[in-house]
């Protein structure tokens, strides 16, 4: 024989404002035992020991490693064929241009000095601003 039966909040009772939180936690609790009375003979005890593993990937694609489309292989299918050697080199060519877009050093120091030049102008005073330097003529007229 079983154990008494734990004693359960009715219904209308749940449904009261203040009960909201206690009605969800029953719920979760009503689906847990479901869960475990439906999965029981599946579940072994090295899966309930090992934890939870959590993977998220956002497509199926990634997971399952999929080609979106046709394949062909040893010209049973010239043209389609044609159109997977088309698409590899456009995402050669795509990753290339990754490459070629990033910054090179000289022009990460130009933008670093004139950056540094700026936040000096923003730090210096009204007087220094404006006071312009003498420069020297040429001599060669």
């Amino acid at each position: 024989m079983q154990g008494p039966k734990p004693v359960q909040l009715s219904k209308s009772i749940l449904d009261m404002k203040f009960m909201k939180r206690t009605k969800e936690r029953v719920l979760k609790e009503q689906e847990d035992a479901e869960g475990k009375a439906m999965y029981s003979n599946e579940i072994t005890d090295e899966m309930k020991k090992s934890g939870t593993i959590v993977f998220t990937e956002t497509s199926i694609f990634n997971c399952r490693n999929l080609i979106e489309g046709r394949l062909s292989f040893g010209g049973m299918n010239p043209e389609i064929e044609k159109l997977m050697s088309n698409d590899y080199t456009r995402k050669k060519q795509e990753v290339e241009k990754r490459k070629e877009t990033d910054v090179s050093d000289a022009q990460m120091a130009q933008e670093y000095s004139t950056l540094v030049n700026t936040m000096a102008n923003k730090f210096s005073g009204k007087k220094n601003r404006n006071k312009r330097k003498f420069i020297k003529p040429s001599e060669d007229f």
